[in-house]
């Protein structure tokens, strides 16, 4: 029994090492810097470039609204994506964003985005889309405040860095109406793995730069040397991850990028995915 529960380890140990290789470094690639070029119209952005425009207050602001504030609405997340970036476009620009982040609230930029729907002759459903466009705005105001700089991103690693923390900012983020863990989850990793502080951070807050998708659930069974690990909460099952990658030796951010590239990659479909696993780990 022993042996079986050792050998188990070991097989999960290599697919974690195997999906934080290059599928990590593709998943970089496909899923963050090329939408993000395609969003802030820039070519062959690399991860330090990345670190500049989330430096920058407006540029985070706005590939947040571009790229994470609705990526998970399913087939209208690209339009309320394009919707949300063009009301800030029309709010201000990056030389006047200051003054804008000196306004006690988001209700230009709001109406700004009904202005869009209108034209797009598409409703705004503010109970829907008032909280995450104004709120992550007002978050942005609030941080200014604090900061006079007023990046989200630059608020969450000085949070990093000033205590090893980042349970604060995910608990902020959250807390905006519309914003679920999974949006908080992906931005936090994502801002993580850009500025290279992941080993900086509390073991216990690493639950909060694991996003769990389907893919990466439906690999628990093979990651995850547990009874039942597919079937855990999300936040139990994120910490198991951190546990195990840490384990195989790799980040836990380069294994969460991997496994997701390779179910959208190269599984597509739930019924294929023991044979893609048996295929992977033969090498």
């Amino acid at each position: 029994m022993e042996l079986k529960a050792r050998e188990t380890l070991e097989q999960s140990a290599q697919l974690i090492r195997l999906l934080a290789g290059s599928r990590a470094d593709r998943y970089v690639s496909e899923f963050l810097l090329q939408p993000i070029e395609r969003l802030l119209d820039e070519k062959q952005l690399t991860i330090h470039d990345l670190r500049e425009v989330f430096s920058d207050a407006y540029d985070c602001l706005r590939t947040i609204f571009g790229h994470y504030a609705f990526s998970r609405r399913g087939k209208d997340r690209q339009e309320l994506a394009e919707i949300a970036v063009e009301a800030l476009d029309r709010t201000c620009s990056p030389d006047d964003f200051e003054k804008y982040l000196s306004e006690p609230d988001a209700s230009v930029l709001w109406a700004h985005f009904e202005q869009v729907c209108e034209e797009r002759k598409r409703k705004p459903t503010p109970q829907l889309n008032l909280g995450v466009v104004a709120g992550l705005c007002e978050l942005a105001q609030e941080i200014f405040r604090i900061d006079n700089v007023g990046s989200i991103a630059g608020w969450v690693l000085k949070g990093i860095l000033q205590t090893d923390r980042i349970e604060p900012q995910f608990l902020r983020i959250v807390d905006i109406r519309g914003v679920g863990p999974k949006i908080a989850s992906t931005l936090l990793r994502d801002v993580v793995y850009i500025h290279g502080v992941e080993q900086q951070i509390d073991r216990l807050d690493r639950i909060y730069i694991q996003p769990i998708d389907k893919w990466i659930r439906a690999l628990a069974q093979y990651t995850v040397p547990e009874p039942n690990s597919d079937q855990m909460a999300d936040w139990i099952l994120a910490g198991k991850l951190t546990k195990y990658a840490r384990l195989a030796g790799v980040s836990s951010i380069r294994f969460n990028f991997g496994a997701t590239y390779f179910g959208i990659k190269e599984i597509r479909l739930a019924e294929h995915l023991d044979e893609g696993v048996a295929r992977l780990l033969r090498g």
